[in-house]
């Protein structure tokens, strides 16, 4: 009796979200798509609950029912998108019943939303009736026309061939946003994730941190010095750089947070599109990881306390 109502709750509950996907699509097809990603972002919810809840056969079984109703009522870019939702549910709900480190929780949900954006950007650009070159192209001459002089040291064709690094870059936002939300959201429903995901608490290790500046330097030494012309090389300065630009970001919202100054951590966001502030940031960075200013930072707080 208790394996019988057990059962029919699962199977309720399993319907409901179903119920709720359908739901949304219709919502999302007449709204005009107008939020269509945020609804994709909280999709991952249920499904990660669900999956932590009962075993991951039965979580494949809802999300494919689901996935079924979403085709039958959702328009191409929302089907698209609740497949990468329903499998970033899968993954991190399996991988919180696991106590997987926080780490491949990340890595994991960034595959999946890069393999979204190459879906959606690439594979099936054309159905979407998506044309990034032209969507880029378009802002590069308003650009243009508000600041001439950016074509003398910034050309299209330098825009368009980073094209790859900017997928990149978008799947990790979405990936950091689509894992803060889910920490917000589940840990009131008693689902601790492993560590927290909040931006203050990158820190990356000196190890990490020696790989990152071989090829940040590497790249540019053999791109400078060598007179080697490679995109790829440029991918790779590009990445490294950016990296450290995040951990000094991560450095100034620890510093606001420890000084009760979290109301200061958006202008630090904000101020990343001033000039030389981007870089600044890549020094922190670069202090951050091979010095002990956080440890400093706390003992002097204390001290002060």
């Amino acid at each position: 009796m208790i394996m019988s109502r057990t059962h029919t709750k699962m199977m309720v509950q399993g319907a409901m979200i179903a119920a709720i996907f359908g739901a949304l699509s219709i919502i999302n097809t007449y709204t005009g798509s107008l939020f269509d990603i945020f609804i994709c972002y909280g999709m991952v919810v249920p499904i990660i609950w669900y999956g932590y809840t009962y075993d991951i056969k039965h979580n494949i079984i809802v999300c494919l029912v689901s996935m079924f109703v979403i085709m039958i009522m959702g328009l191409p870019f929302f089907i698209i998108s609740s497949i990468s939702s329903c499998l970033i549910g899968l993954f991190i709900g399996e991988a919180l019943k696991r106590n997987a480190k926080k780490e491949i929780i990340l890595l994991g949900t960034f595959v999946v939303t890069m393999l979204n954006n190459v879906m959606i950007y690439e594979v099936f650009a054309q159905l979407l009736q998506i044309d990034l070159v032209s969507e880029l192209t378009l802002m590069y001459q308003e650009l243009i026309h508000i600041l001439p002089t950016f074509s003398q040291t910034v050309t299209l064709d330098m825009i368009l061939s980073l094209i790859p690094i900017v997928l990149i870059i978008m799947s990790v936002m979405e990936m950091y946003v689509i894992v803060l939300i889910c920490q917000l959201v589940l840990s009131r429903l008693k689902i601790e994730f492993t560590g927290h995901f909040h931006l203050a608490m990158m820190h990356l290790s000196e190890r990490t941190g020696i790989i990152i500046a071989i090829i940040m330097f590497g790249a540019y030494g053999l791109q400078r010095f060598a007179d080697i012309d490679s995109i790829y090389l440029t991918y790779l300065y590009i990445l490294a750089t950016l990296t450290f630009g995040l951990q000094g970001l991560s450095f100034v919202c620890f510093y606001l947070i420890v000084h009760h100054k979290k109301k200061l951590i958006i202008l630090a966001f904000l101020a990343v599109f001033l000039p030389f502030v981007g870089s600044l940031y890549v020094v922190v960075g670069i202090l951050d990881i091979f010095s002990d200013l956080r440890k400093n930072i706390l003992y002097n707080k204390n001290n002060h306390e």
